[in-house]
């Protein structure tokens, strides 16, 4: 194995056991003994590249490479959307292809010490989702591949009144990739066109997290009705996860990802048409790929046969078949100004719980095999079941 390569599964051990994956689950995932996933663990860096010690600088390249660092974080800022620290590490790389790879941890020293670290992101108060028994577990125990989508709020070319709107989505397990796309207005059939491209080059994700919005869901007012969007993805054998209505937070993928495109292409820039936006949305994918290629590049390809295929049942509006097909919601539980009970709603349907679970997270797993609706309760990953009740689809 090279040693970019063993420094690259390295960091996917550290980052998937982050994510909570076991150490069998992360050894095949990356195709590596679960006897190196347990001895990697253990260490804090890849001691074979990096060329000394954490917390102790190699005296005659420190200055060097520290400069460099610091050389490339500077060019970053004024120049691309992307300047953390993985992005310096890879551009670094690129540059000195030759040299040892400075760790993250270095970088991080390197450009506080230089007073070029940015904005600091907002405290918020640990534990809150623990706290409130945000449903990790059973969200992620849905599938390896996680992706969420969203569109972004109407935005508006300087001095004219028509809106312009863009569809974003980002992969966030295993892997990273943010993709943003214009489009015509905020409906299912244009997010399906542009996702349905995108699956043709990269791997199609086990599960789609989404917010509640008609496109998404479905714009009928019939309960238990599946729209067209979440029809799309089922044929495609994957997942639609339902965040929590109200709370963006719930997904925070692409909420971020979202605020990224607004703070820094919409908010810095001023867009006379509709061709200056699809250049800088050009410019901002071209980034995301390079990271993206770079940093994910040994672990995509071990999914690369998840790549779609576009026939005309993956496109269809009808649902091919009901076997083993799923659809996950995350619900807080509460009562609402029109209905003092607690509840849920799910697919335009109230769901009464027991008290007990007000104001609190549960998880939500609609079989359409079995037409019923199983409602758990997560604390310290462990889950029980609220109820289960009949659910069927409404054709």
């Amino acid at each position: 194995m090279k040693q970019n390569e063993a420094e690259q599964l390295f960091s996917e051990v550290h980052r998937l056991h982050h994510l909570g994956q076991s150490n069998s689950a992360i050894a095949r995932i990356l195709g590596i003994r679960r006897a190196t996933v347990i001895k990697w663990l253990t260490e804090t860096q890849h001691h074979d590249r990096r060329g000394w010690k954490r917390g102790r600088p190699r005296a005659h390249s420190d200055i060097e490479a520290a400069e460099r660092i610091c050389t490339i974080k500077k060019d970053l800022v004024a120049h691309h959307y992307f300047f953390g620290s993985e992005h310096v590490q890879m551009h670094y790389h690129k540059l000195y292809p030759d040299e040892p790879i400075p760790s993250l941890w270095y970088i991080d020293e390197r450009v506080r010490r230089a007073g070029l670290q940015g904005r600091k992101p907002k405290k918020r108060r640990p534990g809150g989702s623990v706290y409130l028994l945000y449903p990790t577990e059973s969200m992620r125990h849905l599938g390896l591949i996680q992706q969420s989508g969203d569109f972004i709020g109407k935005k508006y070319l300087d001095g004219s009144s028509s809106p312009v709107t863009v569809f974003s989505s980002c992969y966030y397990c295993p892997f990273k990739l943010y993709y943003i796309q214009r489009t015509e207005t905020e409906k299912a059939v244009f997010a399906i066109s542009i996702l349905a491209r995108l699956w043709t080059k990269y791997p199609v994700p086990n599960v789609f997290r989404m917010d509640n919005g008609g496109p998404f869901r479905g714009t009928g007012y019939s309960p238990r009705r599946l729209g067209t969007f979440v029809v799309f993805l089922l044929n495609l054998g994957i997942t639609p996860l339902f965040g929590s209505p109200s709370k963006p937070w719930t997904n925070g993928a692409v909420e971020g990802h979202n605020r990224v495109f607004s703070e820094k292409i919409w908010a810095k820039k001023r867009f006379h048409n509709v061709d200056e936006i699809d250049d800088e949305i050009e410019r901002f994918n071209s980034e995301s790929v390079e990271f993206f290629l770079y940093r994910y590049q040994m672990l995509v390809k071990r999914f690369s046969e998840r790549r779609l295929a576009l026939s005309g049942s993956a496109l269809s509006d009808q649902l091919q078949t009901r076997r083993n097909k799923k659809v996950a919601f995350v619900r807080f539980v509460g009562p609402a100004i029109d209905e003092p009970k607690d509840h849920i709603t799910i697919m335009n349907e109230r769901v009464f719980l027991p008290e007990q679970y007000s104001h609190q997270f549960v998880f939500a797993i609609w079989d359409l095999q079995h037409q019923d609706l199983t409602i758990t309760s997560e604390y310290n990953g462990n889950t029980h079941r609220v109820m289960r009740l009949p659910f069927r689809i409404n054709e």
